[in-house]
Order: C-alpha cells, then sequence, then structure tokens
C-alpha cells in the first residue's frame, strides 16, 4: 500500500499545524482534542505507539536530511490519524 492509499478520502475532523520545535506526540495529542477525543477515556498512546519513535522520525524528517516525504496513518481511539513533519490530521 502506498500512503496516500492510507488516507482516508474525507476530509478530516479535525487538523493542526505541527509547530518546528513540537514533538509530533504533542501534536498528535493536540489534534486529539481539537477533534473533540476525551483523553482521559482512552488508552495511553504509548500502549499503541512508539512515541520517542515517532519524535525522533518527525525530527529526522524536518531536519530536511531525510529523502522523500514523511506520512504515518495510524487507528488512535477509534480515529485515523495521519501524522506528516508540518500536520496532523484526524479523521472519523
Amino acid at each position: 500500500m502506498t500512503p496516500s492509499t492510507l488516507v482516508p478520502d474525507e476530509p478530516p475532523i479535525a487538523r493542526i499545524a505541527v509547530d518546528a520545535d513540537e514533538e509530533a506526540t504533542d501534536g498528535l495529542f493536540r489534534a486529539a482534542r481539537r477533534a473533540h477525543i476525551d483523553l482521559d477515556e482512552v488508552e495511553q498512546l504509548h500502549d499503541r505507539v512508539d512515541a520517542d519513535a515517532l519524535d525522533t522520525l518527525l525530527s529526522h524528517h524536518r531536519r530536511g536530511d531525510a529523502d522523500g516525504e514523511f506520512t504515518l496513518a495510524v487507528g488512535l481511539w477509534d480515529h485515523t490519524f495521519v501524522v506528516r513533519p508540518d500536520t496532523v490530521e484526524v479523521y472519523p
């Protein structure tokens, strides 16, 4: 599967810009809050995703020495999150 087939065809219910000095996981949590996901009622992010690896991967792609685009689509909290170096989108 190519990354574009993992991204839903519908518009996201939330989309946030990730600041250049922001960790990917912080952006992911901000996007979840914007999508009105009750983070107190869901399993911990670390139970589903290696947050340190996600932050490191995003940091690597921001430095500009990585080849190609970076898109990660992951199912979390009954939603699809699409993480790119500069944005996080949430889909139903």
